[in-house]
Parts: structure tokens; sequence; C-alpha cells
């Protein structure tokens, strides 16, 4: 059985602009998905731009530095969401909660500072 080669130019041509117009379908749908992803950090870390990279890339790296330590990344994500290290609720270094650390360099008790004040 001989095929015309001209039908079969024809076919090849014919697959050519459907594999062209797959490939562009899916470089859009990649492009969305990226875009997702951009927003999805961007809400999360409540940046944008050169700010967003900046963070992701530092986060990015501590973690490598982690990992490389020989922390697993359920160990890295447990010290992400551990809270003991502000138990009352606050940012504030300085909170009553933490007072007895006072001094605590010192040999004397009740010394006074310039900065007690």
């Amino acid at each position: 059985m001989r095929g015309n080669l001209k039908d079969n130019q024809a076919k090849l041509d014919s697959y050519e602009k459907s594999i062209k117009a797959a490939l562009e379908r899916k470089r859009k749908v990649i492009m969305e998905s990226k875009q997702i992803a951009y927003d999805m950090l961007s809400e999360l870390y409540g940046l944008e731009g050169q700010d967003l990279v900046d963070t992701a890339t530092i986060e990015h790296t501590l973690i490598g530095k982690l990992t490389a330590s020989g922390m697993t990344y359920d160990q890295i994500a447990e010290l992400a969401n551990d809270s003991s290290a502000d138990t009352n609720g606050d940012e504030d270094d300085d909170s009553d909660s933490d007072d007895n650390a006072d001094y605590q360099t010192t040999f004397f008790d009740n010394k006074h500072t310039p900065y007690s004040d």
C-alpha cells in the first residue's frame, strides 16, 4: 500500500500545527500557575516584587542551612510553629513574665542600674 507523499506531508503539517497549538496552551497554563503561586506567596508574606523575592530567597537559604546541619523538614516545621518563645502572646522582650531574668549576670540582689528607672 503506497500512500501519496503529498497527503502524508499534509498530515505532518496538520500535526505540527496541533503540536504548536497544544504547546501554546501549555505555556499559558504554566504562566497562570506561576501567577497563582506568586499571588499565594504574596498574600502569605504580605510582600510584593523584589521584597517578596528577597524574603523567599532568605527563607530558602535558611532552610537549606538547617537541613545541611541535619534537621529534617518536620523538625524545621516544628521549630517554625513553636510558640514557646513567646508564651504570653506578645513580642515584648521586656515583659513582666521575664523579669526574674533581669540582672542574671550580677552577684548582688536589687542592684540599682541607670536603666531601672
